[in-house]
């Protein structure tokens, strides 16, 4: 059995190291690449998934099992291939896209940000497809491009033109199982939505060498950016709540950190001893608004006659568009009237999608709390958690209603802030052992839920 298992997480491993390589970087993507080699593999074993080309050299794979029952269907993914681009990489340790193996991790960009999840996922489905399994509900698995950018062209795309193949009741995709406190791996079941948006100011275009009472648009726009840093949206505790009472606290903790009126006090005495957990905490409890890009003037002798600002905003699931331009009327007080508040562009990432979440409590979310005591230990319990950025499970909970979940199975060997430190950072590696949990829970959790 173990000989059985090393020859699997060789397969998983070698499935990354080839994935790393191809180099799939977003922009401009290339998905195909990784696209392919994962098609080569599961033909390899006898299973011949579906390929959708939505533009050249990207696209998208769909592999089913067919259930025989009328049991709730089961997505392994969407797992996305595209990866973000490295600034510098001079600054790593390893190549970023070598793939190297080395402290018992396998490095490369994308190694966390998501393909230990994709090859996990690929080789449990094929390893159930060996098995002769008989899944009760439909099972698939979809790979994806695009997830680094708007999802135009990989889990979007699927979803608006192939609904009929890719609706599923349930699904498990990235990230979630880190050690978020002792005992306590975190699953995702919900995620903030993006509200991007751009102000724009007006000015009157003049020589620089008179500035006196101009009306310079650069210098509303710096207004602005002071204003809108200060600000204080309401703080709503709906989502922080469960994941406070998940960690295990005491009531009175769980009833100060639970009130928004105590909140803030508590950040912002707690960003005194950790910073990062302190603003992890705040991203879950408010809308977040980070003034990001600035554009402005043309020449440095003329007065700009016209600026703007983008801004990255977050919204709690049940906060909308109106929400959002209703707080930026209120941060920017008598400024707002020289503002235009409109989206940032489609092409520039700009795309609204509101706050989201499936069912907190769920037959699979109980499958998956079994798997990781079977696996990690019976003082073991998982902790809901609400993603504070965005990821393709938006787009099934949106159109179907899917319930949807973010859930690997971490090690530990690496502390929850290394790993999010590692998202889209230097040096970007998994841990092999994490590897091997992963793949191991995606297989049972598959044959409970499905079996």
């Amino acid at each position: 059995m173990y000989m059985i298992l090393m020859e699997i997480l060789s397969e998983i491993t070698a499935l990354m190291q080839e994935m790393i390589r191809n180099k799939c970087v977003n922009p401009p993507g290339g998905e195909m690449r990784s696209i392919r080699t994962i098609e080569k593999y599961l033909q390899s074993y006898g299973i011949e998934p579906e390929i959708f080309e939505a533009e050249s050299e990207r696209g998208n794979l769909l592999a089913v099992m067919k259930g025989v029952g009328n049991h709730p269907s089961l997505m392994l993914g969407p797992g996305h291939v595209d990866v973000v681009p490295v600034e510098n990489e001079e600054d790593w340790i390893v190549p970023p896209f070598s793939g190297e193996i080395r402290d018992s991790c396998l490095w490369g960009r994308g190694a966390l940000d998501m393909l230990y999840i994709v090859a996990s996922q690929v080789v449990a489905f094929t390893q159930l497809h060996n098995e002769g399994f008989t899944p009760r509900g439909d099972l698939k698995l979809l790979v994806v491009a695009d997830e680094e950018a708007a999802g135009t062209v990989g889990a979007s795309w699927m979803v608006q033109n192939y609904p009929d193949k890719v609706q599923t009741d349930y699904l498990i995709t990235e990230a979630g199982g880190d050690p978020i406190a002792e005992n306590r791996l975190t699953y995702l079941y919900g995620e903030k939505g993006t509200a991007w948006t751009r102000l724009r100011f007006k000015g009157v275009e003049q020589h620089g060498s008179a500035p006196f009472k101009s009306d310079n648009a650069v210098v509303k726009m710096a207004k602005a950016i002071k204003k809108i840093s200060e600000y204080q949206p309401p703080r709503d505790t709906s989502v922080l709540k469960p994941f406070i009472k998940g960690m295990g606290m005491g009531r009175i903790t769980r009833g100060l950190m639970g009130n928004r009126w105590f909140l803030g006090l508590i950040l912002t005495l707690l960003s005194k001893r950790n910073k990062k957990e302190a603003a992890f905490l705040h991203s879950l409890s408010q809308m977040t608004l980070s003034p990001n890009v600035c554009e402005g003037g043309a020449k440095v002798n003329t007065i700009p006659g016209q600026a703007c600002l983008d801004v990255d905003v977050r919204i709690l699931p049940g906060q909308d568009e109106e929400y959002v331009r209703h707080h930026f009327r209120k941060a920017l007080g008598n400024l707002s009237s020289e503002a235009m508040i409109e989206r940032v562009p489609l092409e520039m990432g700009g795309d609204y999608s509101a706050g989201n979440k499936s069912d907190i409590h769920s037959p699979l979310v109980s499958i998956i709390e079994n798997v990781v005591r079977d696996l990690r230990g019976s003082d073991y319990a998982l902790v809901p958690m609400v993603s504070p950025g965005a990821t393709d499970s938006r787009f099934f909970r949106r159109a179907f209603g899917t319930n949807a979940y973010g859930f690997s199975i971490h090690d530990g060997s690496l502390t929850t802030a290394e790993i999010m430190s590692l998202f889209h950072g230097t040096d970007e590696r998994i841990p092999l052992r994490t590897i091997e949990l992963t793949y191991l829970g995606y297989l049972e959790i598959v044959k409970r839920f499905l079996g």
